[in-house]
């Protein structure tokens, strides 16, 4: 195949990718806000706000393996959600992402060892096995999938679990990094109230004012960036902004340009914003938020997040748009029917590399869904978030946080939930018919799949990764998968 006609080709599959990301968003149901902007002298780092608690509106076998918490050595920072049985519910699954030709040079890959900072004590053998049949019932029953990684955190006690294919001819283990998606979203909300409790700024304070001294604000086209919208108003998906991801030829772009910012994403924007007040879930929210965390941090937001949450609370994670990709990072499983097959690993079926994939990712998503993990580091920052005994965030952030899904129900990835400050909250009904509230924030797209529950009333903490979308019924009949597990584990613990 001559040049000419190699490049034909690649561009033909770019499309064809880039089309079906187009029909991967769901339109969202509508949640109001009442929010009163607050004028603040531009240049003023310090903003007068109201206080804080103000109310806010496989081809592989599946090889399963279980291993005994033990300490390990640290490492230091190198470093469709639901599917309910409801057809007049959307879904806003996260997009694939687009792909372009690979680059000459690729980046180094190498093996990242995440940190465990400390041996647990274990749940009892009835939980534990009772936790690990739950996970095996559900995954093993699903059609389309690759590996699955689990785990389950009360504050003293951890349980890991991981079973199926991480790429192919290597399986999964409780050490494999996964793709978190847009439960990354979770540290943006955390660090954003950790900021407002410092007195930077309010959560009724607006773009126009708090990024009005950014270098970059300058270049956004103000009939797409509504200067008047609020802190509030874009942590709760309800800034009327467009979603930059639609310009899927300007994000093709982003794979392949030899420098990028974060702004870089907005000034893709292709609609004029509409008024706020109506829940759509648009990841251009995340992108003017880590905009502003950065200014007002005066760091890049993955050191933020090292010094604010990562290094603190012995929790590892990883910023693809900021370090290097991990070798054994599991790979994506997908639609490869773009490549002559049907379901299987991306990366071998595309031409391109995952260090290339997984780099135009972290341009793409940044803010939005740009870490990767694993269930046991996720688990302990959901703990460290939502519960009480937590130390992410203070008790009167955490008001606010809660606080935040008292608003009406929405559709959300498929299911009614309260949807609050990048919170979903949900209710699971147990088999003894008592019902117990869950928090935290699902991902998806691309080839992976994330699941971030907390329950107050157990107080226990799930984290579910998976290298497939997982975007269909699950066993359990009332949900997908993921939600399918954490409502057994759930289940499982409070008996």
């Amino acid at each position: 195949m001559n040049f000419r006609i190699r490049n034909i080709f690649l561009v033909t599959i770019l499309g064809v990718i880039l089309v079906a990301c187009a029909t991967s968003d769901a339109t969202s149901q509508n949640i109001s806000v009442d929010q009163k902007p607050t004028g603040v002298p531009s240049g003023q780092k310090s903003i007068a706000t109201a206080e804080l608690a103000t109310k806010m509106p496989t081809s592989a076998p599946l090889v399963p393996t279980e291993v005994m918490i033990s300490a390990v050595e640290v490492t230091k920072d190198t470093q469709k959600e639901e599917y309910e049985v409801n057809p007049s519910a959307t879904n806003t699954q996260e997009e694939a992402l687009p792909t372009v030709t690979e680059p000459t040079a690729t980046a180094e890959s190498k093996e990242v060892s995440f940190a465990r900072p400390a041996d647990y004590d274990r749940f009892s053998s009835v939980e534990e096995q009772a936790f690990r049949q739950v996970v095996e019932d559900e995954f093993g029953a699903a059609t389309e999938k690759a590996g699955i990684s689990v785990a389950v955190y009360d504050g003293d006690r951890l349980w890991t679990y991981a079973m199926g294919e991480a790429d192919t001819g290597r399986n999964i283990d409780i050490d494999t990094p996964i793709l978190v998606g847009s439960t990354s979203k979770t540290f943006v909300s955390a660090l954003v109230l950790n900021q407002i409790e410092k007195g930077y700024y309010g959560l009724a304070d607006t773009v126009g004012v708090i990024l009005a001294d950014h270098p970059d604000y300058a270049s956004f086209d103000q009939t797409k960036v509504n200067s008047e919208v609020t802190i509030s108003e874009m942590l709760s998906m309800t800034s009327g902004l467009a979603d930059y991801n639609e310009n899927f030829k300007g994000k093709a772009g982003l794979f392949s340009a030899p420098d990028w910012k974060p702004a870089d994403n907005i000034n893709l924007l292709q609609s004029e914003y509409s008024m706020p007040g109506k829940f759509e879930y648009v990841d251009t929210n995340l992108v003017l938020l880590g905009l502003i965390a950065e200014k007002y941090g005066e760091n890049d937001l993955y050191s933020l997040y090292r010094e604010e949450f990562l290094e603190p609370l012995g929790i590892s994670a990883l910023f693809l748009s900021a370090e290097a990709v991990p070798g054994n990072t599991a790979r994506p499983y997908d639609d490869i029917s773009n490549y002559g097959g049907t379901f299987g690993n991306l990366i071998d079926a595309a031409p391109y590399s995952f260090e290339h994939y997984s780099k135009g990712q972290g341009r793409v998503r940044w803010a939005c869904c740009g870490l990767i993990s694993t269930p046991e580091n996720m688990a302990r920052w959901g703990y460290e978030l939502y519960s009480r005994k937590g130390k992410a965030v203070s008790e009167e952030s955490r008001k606010v946080l809660y606080r935040s899904t008292e608003g009406g129900l929405v559709n959300f990835q498929g299911s009614k939930q309260n949807y609050g400050y990048y919170l979903a909250k949900r209710m699971f009904t147990l088999s003894d018919s008592s019902e117990i509230s869950a928090y935290g924030h699902p991902g998806g797209g691309g080839g992976y799949s994330s699941l971030l529950r907390y329950s107050p009333e157990l107080d226990l903490s799930i984290s579910i990764l998976a290298n497939s979308t997982l975007s269909f019924q699950g066993e359990c009949v009332d949900y997908a998968p993921r939600s399918c597990i954490a409502s057994g584990i759930f289940d499982a613990y409070s008996q």
